[in-house]
This record gives C-alpha cells, structure tokens and sequence, in this order.
C-alpha cells in the first residue's frame, strides 16, 4: 500500500509515530532504504518513513541496532508494502530470507513483486543455466528465489514444519496474533543461529489471551535493548468510537480516503451487532481478553461510574457467586436510588485454596443483617453452600438468569447503572461473553475463558435483577 500521488484532503490524519516505541535511533539507513522504495514505485508514507529507520537502525559494530522489529499496527494500514523494499534490499546484500504467514497469499503476492523488482534492476544476480534465466521457482509451497550472490526468499507456513530445516539472515512473521504456541517460533529461531547478523520482523494487530506469542513479545517491550516495539494503537482511555484513537492506530488514515470509510463502516456494523471486540482489535490495536462477543461494552461499564456519592443502601438486594473450583467467590448488592438509577456496590471479593465457605457464610449473613437485606440471589449449581447461610434467598437460574442477564446488559448500555468500589466486577466483564440461545432467542452470561472465573460479574448481574423488581407499594393513608 504505496502513498498515493496527490493526498486525499480530509480533517482526519493518522499519527505518523507510533504511540509506544523506543527513542528513535540516531543512525539508520532509511535513506537508502527510501531509495529502493521509490525505485519499485513505493513512495513511503510517514509512518514507514518511521519504522525503516528502526528496522535498518545500526548499532555501533555496524550490525542491526534491533535483533527484533516488532510493527503492531492496525489491519490494511501498509505493512506488507513496507516490507517489499526491505527485502529488496537484503537480497542484494546477500541475505537470506524466509516469511512465514498464516495465510500464503499475501506472502504470494510480495513474492512476485519482489521477483519483478531483482528481474527489472538486478540482472546480473540471476542465476542461469547455458544463458538461460532458471528462476524463480512458483508453484504452491515452493516460491523461492534463489539469486547468485547467495541470497534467498522463500515462503514458509505457519507450522513448526514450514519453519525448519534453511539457515536464514532474516525471518519475517505475519499476523503474529494468531500463534496461539511457541512451536512455529521454537523452529524458526534456530535458523537464525549461523548468520553473522539476524533479525526478526513481527507484523501483526493486536491480539487476545491465546495470542501467547505475541503476548510475550509484548511483554518484552521497553525492557529487551534488543527488541523495537513499535505499536500505533487507541489509548486505552478512549471509547471506540473517539476519531482521535482511529488516528492513533490507522497512520494511513488520511492519505487514503477508503481508511476513514471503512472505519465508519466497521464501527457502525460492529457497534449494532454488539461485538465490537473485533473492532478493538482489528481497526484501534487493541487487546481484548476474547474475540467472543462481549456481555457489555467496556467503556459503557467505565461510563457508568459514579460521579457522586451513592446514596445510602436502602433495602439493597445481595447476591453471592462461588466459582465451581470453590476458589473465588464474591458478592454484591444493589437497590434502587431516588432518581431511579440502579446502584451498584461489591462486598466482597475472596480467594482461597479452597475458600473456607461456611465462614464466608457467617460473614455474609452478617453483612446482609447489618445492611438491612431484603433478599439474596445465587446460582443453585455452584452458590448452595453459602445459599444457606440467609432467611431469604432466591435460586436466579435458566431462563430467569437470561432476564438478569438482559436487564442487567440493558442497564450500562443506557447508563441507567451507577456504581463504586467495584473494580473487580469491571475486571470480570472483561472475561464475560454473551451466550445466545439460537431457539429462544435469549441469551446468557458465561465466562469467556474456563479458566477466569467472573464471580464478581455474575454476583453483580444477580443482584441488580433482584434490585430491578417491582417496589412495595407503600399503604394507603386514610
């Protein structure tokens, strides 16, 4: 995705630098970098401009500055086009190449870019045979050019096979989110061992928890010299639909009008389907804890955050969760206030290995006491044992649970509820997906990973349903 030759005017324009990154190095070889892009027709917008110096940064020995080049930037922003000059110049110094993707076709499509680029300019370093051109080698699952001074490119799988056996120079990974094991790595890296001056170059959005290998790189940044993170994402602290983070993450926005549509396509499409994870992810370089579609959004849930002090509990309900592990359990309670928003509070929030439940219970049952508890609400498969401990409780399961589950989803999306001193009920819905019924057309909370429990989020979600009842009606005056 080249730059195009006259702008697109529009008010919109994507950040040119990357919103986490290293300093930039102080010497580099963009220019010539620069050189070999116009060469094949590239003109560079800024945020390649950018990351080829950190990707041809030098240290003081005249080797890479950066063993690792990581690029997280939003989905069609440019970043296989950056790569096709980079590799065109490293074939002609020889280097030996292997890009490994999970999808063949964009590795494909470079493929015969670069053929064309070494064929067009570089006639000397193709090998012959009796005065005849011999390569380069197509055919599915051996593209490879292999040239005279030494150099090569070739197109691995994404698998621990497809990664083996060649010795390489440099290892090119696309859509690095979507290695959920280190085996694809535990076999490329080794190829690495032999050359004077390796390198590997990550490209990828962001991913989620099962993008381990991405995750661990992540993890590296800003403490491994070695390692250049370079990430274009939303600032955590926007909602999606702020343009200011589509700047942020999207540095194409701006020099191609197609960018901002689609972004206003996706985030209107994604925001009535209510799975805007993958907005998160795929358009702002967002983490999201799941791709599955979330019980609620979660800057909604942010919003609802009490600006004032709540007012006192005044006949609040309670509800408790146990995970079936019996090593974290929660409770909640929530009552209605005088404006007719729904408040919101956690009690609490225990771990243990196992949680001693019958003193959990006497704990409870005092608490409840003290604050005048009209009601409690639990989930008879795994609450039972702390059930007991009240005069007054209520089994909140099938499709009672549904209705809890949609009224309490209905209640942060209209920012009818109001909550405080409930960090871990947020944490939770983090983890907490929406399981729909395909026959009743209903759907529930269930946790999104098996092992995260969202005891806070289901104890929440039960106590606000019970809250969200009928009042008493008061007794005529006569």
């Amino acid at each position: 995705m080249a730059m195009p030759k006259e702008r697109a005017t529009t008010i919109l324009r994507g950040h040119d630098r990357p919103r986490i990154a290293p300093p930039m190095p102080a010497r580099s070889e963009a220019k010539a970098f620069a050189l070999v892009a116009k060469e094949m027709g590239i003109d560079l917008m800024p945020w390649q401009a950018i990351s080829s110096r950190y990707i041809t940064a030098k240290g003081p020995d005249g080797r890479h500055l950066f063993r690792e080049v990581a690029l997280l930037v939003a989905r069609q922003q440019g970043k296989t086009t950056l790569m096709k000059p980079h590799i065109v110049r490293e074939l002609r110094a020889g280097r030996k190449i292997m890009h490994i993707a999970q999808n063949r076709e964009l590795p494909r499509e470079m493929f015969g870019v670069v053929a064309d680029a070494i064929a067009g300019s570089d006639q000397n370093l193709l090998p012959r045979r009796r005065g005849k051109i011999i390569w380069p080698r197509y055919g599915s699952g051996q593209e490879e050019i292999i040239l005279n001074n030494g150099a090569s490119y070739r197109i691995a799988a994404a698998n621990r096979g497809g990664a083996r056996g060649h010795a390489n120079d440099i290892v090119i990974i696309d859509e690095l989110r979507e290695m959920e094991s280190f085996d694809v790595m535990a076999a490329a890296e080794p190829t690495l061992t032999m050359s004077d001056d390796p390198q590997i170059i990550y490209l990828s959005n962001a991913g989620n928890d099962a993008s381990v290998v991405l995750n661990s790189v992540r993890d590296r940044a800003g403490d491994d010299p070695a390692l250049a993170f370079l990430e274009w994402s939303a600032s955590p602290d926007r909602q999606a639909d702020d343009r200011e983070g589509w700047c942020e993450a999207n540095p194409a926005l701006g020099y191609y009008p197609s960018v901002l549509r689609t972004l206003e396509s996706d985030y209107r499409k994604h925001s009535l389907s209510g799975n805007l994870s993958i907005f998160e992810t795929e358009h702002l370089c967002r983490w999201v804890a799941t791709m599955r579609e979330r019980l609620v959004d979660e800057f909604a849930w942010k919003l609802c955050r009490a600006e004032a002090e709540l007012t006192p509990p005044r006949r609040p309900f309670m509800a408790v969760s146990m995970a079936p592990s019996g090593t974290r359990a929660s409770a909640a309670i929530a009552w209605q206030q005088p404006d007719l928003t729904m408040a919101l509070r956690l009690l609490y929030d225990v771990t243990g290995d196992p949680i001693n439940a019958d003193a959990l219970g006497e704990d409870l049952k005092r608490t409840a006491s003290r604050l005048g508890v009209g009601m409690v609400g639990f989930d008879p498969l795994t609450d039972a044992g702390l059930a007991k401990f009240f005069r007054k409780s209520q089994a909140i399961s099938g499709p009672k649970f549904s209705n809890a589950t949609d009224t309490f989803a209905t209640m942060v999306q209209a920012h009818q509820l109001r909550w405080d001193d409930a960090a871990q009920i947020g944490d939770d819905l983090v983890w907490t997906a929406k399981k729909q019924n395909e026959e009743s057309g209903s759907y529930q909370a269930v946790r999104a990973n098996d092992d995260r429990p969202i005891t806070a989020a289901l104890a929440a979600i039960r106590a606000v349903w019970l809250a969200s009842g009928p009042r008493p009606s008061l007794p005529k005056v006569l």
